[in-house]
């Protein structure tokens, strides 16, 4: 089935509009008012041997205090009906307190097992201690799953040997650059790379999705080359020893955009060569070998140019600052 971010009803049960990915059917349904951060938690609970019932977008704004979530609720109802749902999955990026408390309140109400992941929030597990709350899209997967009942594989840990890797640094090279197509991918990496790396302001990072970037011109999960320009400009930069990559692929997405990233990566490492540095890229592909861009075809092309590949956004983040601290993996 092709999954994505859709207002639930009969017809649209198990069909993607717009951006999706192809993943299992199961018992978890998820709620989100982030597209990426959505499509990130289906394909790992794909990974992890879960599948869903349910992928209901709401819409970034529908959380604004304006609002009130009123979309998200109706979600939260649906499922709570649905007897297919199991398990309740809510997904969304900082929003009003206000709203935090209407949502949390309702999906207590439910009477399902919840997972709840508002990255950045305040909220603890004492405040909802009826409620399982993750600070990372990959906890969620994981904590979603395992509430579902399937003992999936678990993640694989790909080890990297960091030490040569940093021998290769010019003094001065300590900060990541984030490029990404994922709003919420960004800011995941965001917040785990400046608590994991230090560096403070050093480290940038660019949600190229954003309208500042897409006013007059596709989306860059459709048009990829918006991002190569951003690219080399990051390789000039002293500073910079890793740039971080998102890849997004599944329906709605463009049909290769890891091979358009390669001449910019071969021309990035020509510029650091040249001025005696050396540029690591990092990447996380966001799909699924049912996809029809196959994650593991997308993920050779990279490796084949040296990148180093991580199995989730966080686990991406967490490698990209472990290079630029200077610590093992």
């Amino acid at each position: 089935p092709r999954w994505c971010s859709c207002r639930w009803s009969p017809t649209a049960s198990g069909t993607g509009l717009c951006f999706a990915n192809a993943v299992r059917r199961g018992n978890i349904g998820i709620a989100g008012a982030s597209g990426t951060g959505t499509q990130e938690v289906t394909v790992l609970v794909d990974r992890l041997g879960g599948g869903v019932s349910q992928v209901l977008g709401t819409g970034g704004r529908d959380l604004k205090e304006e609002i009130g979530g009123i979309m998200m609720l109706d979600c939260i109802a649906a499922m709570a009906k649905d007897p297919a749902t199991e398990v309740i999955v809510l997904i969304s990026k900082p929003l009003a307190a206000e709203v935090a408390e209407k949502i949390l309140h309702a999906v207590k109400s439910a009477g399902k097992p919840a997972v709840v992941c508002f990255l950045n929030s305040r909220a603890t597990k004492e405040e909802c201690s009826r409620i399982s709350f993750c600070s990372t899209l990959e906890e969620t997967a994981q904590k979603a799953v395992e509430l579902s009942g399937v003992k999936g594989p678990g993640f694989q840990a790909k080890p990297a040997v960091l030490d040569d890797i940093r021998g290769g640094f010019a003094p001065g090279q300590r900060t990541v650059c984030g490029l990404f197509c994922g709003g919420t991918l960004c800011s995941e990496a965001e917040g785990i790379v400046k608590a994991e790396a230090g560096g403070g302001d050093g480290h940038r990072f660019i949600d190229l999705g954003d309208d500042e970037y897409t006013v007059g011109r596709p989306h860059p999960m459709i048009e990829p080359g918006l991002r190569l320009p951003f690219i080399l400009k990051a390789a000039e930069d002293p500073a910079v020893a890793v740039i971080l990559l998102d890849v997004v692929i599944g329906f709605g997405s463009h049909a290769d955009p890891a091979g358009i990233l390669i001449p910019a990566i071969r021309e990035a490492k020509r510029i650091e060569l040249a001025a005696g540095r050396q540029l690591l890229f990092v990447a996380y592909v966001c799909g699924t070998d049912k996809d029809p861009q196959d994650r593991r075809e997308q993920e050779s092309k990279l490796a084949a140019e040296g990148v180093l590949l991580a199995g989730s956004n966080a686990a991406a983040a967490r490698l990209a600052a472990a290079v630029a601290a200077g610590k093992g993996v």
